[in-house]
């Protein structure tokens, strides 16, 4: 990737997002936020870097949403250089693919969608806009997750399950 992009956040999961992006040797010009006492933050400028794309280092899925809505960047998508995607997976905009992800073929992954580290995503799911897999969960084939959605942290999917827009899936929970 090699390639100077902004990160709009200043949290935990921008600090992730800042780490791959210069393990894959590009730069960060500037961390983005709304709120006070991040030293190391700027106010959102739509002047400052406008030609580089932006990707929305937060972590709430709803907050990412209403940023996406807001923005005036281009957007980027991040895949650290440990995800494993397969050719005809088809991804949107500023998705972010984190180390150990697996999606497998012929899923469908939204836009402004996290896969955290060690996720895996089985042949054939769709993925919705918007929603976060964390780390160590299992989205089995076939499967819908809904706009919105989080799935929690080392949560199994099974194959076909559809979930709901907006449904938070507890960490170590099974959905058949």
């Amino acid at each position: 990737m090699k390639e100077s992009i902004v990160i709009y956040g200043a949290g935990g999961h921008a600090s992730v997002l800042t780490d791959l992006v210069r393990g894959n040797g590009g730069e960060v010009l500037t961390l983005f936020t709304d709120q006070e006492g991040h030293a190391s933050a700027v106010h959102y400028e739509t002047s400052l870097y406008p030609d580089a794309p932006l990707v929305i280092g937060i972590g709430n899925n709803q907050a990412r949403e209403r940023l996406a809505a807001s923005v005036s960047h281009s957007i980027a998508s991040l895949f650290h250089a440990d995800a494993s995607i397969a050719a005809d997976v088809t991804i949107g905009e500023g998705t972010v693919v984190l180390a150990r992800a697996v999606i497998q073929s012929n899923c469908s992954i939204g836009k402004h969608v996290i896969i955290n580290a060690g996720a895996v995503i089985d042949h054939d799911a769709v993925i919705g806009d918007f929603v976060h897999v964390a780390a160590n969960a299992y989205v089995g084939g076939g499967a819908q997750i809904g706009r919105g959605a989080s799935i929690g942290a080392g949560a199994i999917i099974m194959r076909h399950a559809v979930i709901q827009a907006g449904s938070v899936i507890p960490p170590l929970t099974v959905v058949a």
